[in-house]
């Protein structure tokens, strides 16, 4: 591991006359969104769908959503959540019954297996033949989308590692060992990070000196990083510091107390279970004294990446939105800004 303040030199490529990222090693990110809807309307729009018992086209082909492909330390990491919806006419042959509606597929992202995503069918109007109309449309729909899909995300592996002479990343083995010092990440050169991440700006609010109404937040953040990784930023001195500020201090132990953002937030740590949960007693300095709100974050392994969940509990509701956007920009963008753990959106 890189001593504190050296950093480690794979991660400095903004300083090389060549510009070149070394061996792969930094962040990269290539927007494939514009691909990824071409390529869904070329497979689905203008289909025709034709049995003994009904014919219907798919028209009107529109994703929504965001697909991109990132490097980092030789790999290909893939990030898309999508959303296809369409539109569809159709005729039941023997009754000779017409009719039209749509098809939604509202979530297709890399969490989930390349075919577990819902198929949602719909039709305009309300009559018994309409709805044989609509199952017989939805049989076919779901058939077709559950092979078209897998096969467009599977070309979108192949493009990426072409673009990018990488292999796409692997899933990681969920472990709950909590690792030695040999094996931990590095810590970064953080002055090689900072210009690309916005300022901190986790000030106390102004305080106010009425008894407060206090309300809860749930985050949910995706991290492309193990957990026991993940769960280092939040428990180890140097990671902290590293994404909070030099002056931030932090004792990893249960019982441990931090300080955060130049003083502003403090607490204690409640309950520490490597690397899956984090308890916290935590509180703005413009609070009053006697005032302590309670954090929960809990992280899993899912496909190779971290889900992290956020419960804030007792906070004064009129600090709800600077709280909300402060763990948004001060936590999670930081942490992947400064480590690689993901995208910068």
């Amino acid at each position: 591991m890189a001593k504190w303040g050296e950093g480690d030199p794979r991660w400095i490529v903004d300083t090389r006359s060549d510009g070149k990222n070394v061996n792969g090693w930094h962040w990269t990110e290539m927007d494939f969104s514009q691909w990824t809807k071409e390529k869904m309307k070329a497979e689905f729009e203008g289909f025709t769908i034709d049995t003994p018992t009904v014919w219907a086209k798919l028209t009107d082909v529109t994703t929504s959503g965001e697909v991109s492909i990132n490097t980092r330390k030789k790999k290909v990491i893939l990030f898309y959540e999508l959303n296809v919806s369409m539109k569809w006419d159709g005729t039941l042959k023997l009754q000779n019954v017409k009719g039209n509606g749509k098809v939604e597929m509202p979530y297709i992202s890399e969490e989930n297996d390349d075919d577990d995503f819902e198929v949602k069918v719909s039709v305009e109007g309300d009559s018994r033949d309409l709805d044989t109309l609509k199952q017989e449309v939805r049989a076919v729909v779901i058939k077709t989308t559950k092979e078209k899909i897998p096969k467009i995300l599977k070309e979108l592996r192949i493009v990426a590692e072409e673009k990018t002479n990488f292999e796409v990343k692997a899933n990681q083995t969920k472990t709950n060992d909590k690792p030695s010092s040999e094996t931990t990440s590095p810590v970064p050169d953080v002055k090689s990070m900072e210009s690309k991440l916005p300022p901190i700006e986790f000030k106390a609010p102004v305080a106010d000196k009425s008894k407060p109404r206090l309300i809860s937040i749930t985050q949910k953040e995706k991290f492309v990083c193990t957990p026991r990784d993940l769960f280092e930023c939040f428990v180890d001195p140097n990671r902290v510091k590293a994404f909070a500020g030099g002056d931030a201090t932090m004792s990893g132990e249960k019982g441990g107390k931090f300080k955060l953002f130049g003083g502003s937030v403090t607490g204690e740590n409640l309950t520490v279970e490597y690397p899956t949960k984090l308890v916290q007693k935590w509180r703005f300095s413009s609070w009053p004294e006697d005032l302590y709100s309670t954090v929960t974050i809990t992280l899993e392994e899912k496909d190779g990446k971290t889900i992290l969940s956020l419960n804030h509990e007792g906070i004064p509701e009129d600090d709800k939105e600077k709280t909300d956007i402060g763990w948004q920009n001060n936590f999670w963008l930081r942490i992947k800004g400064i480590f690689g753990y993901g995208p910068l959106k």
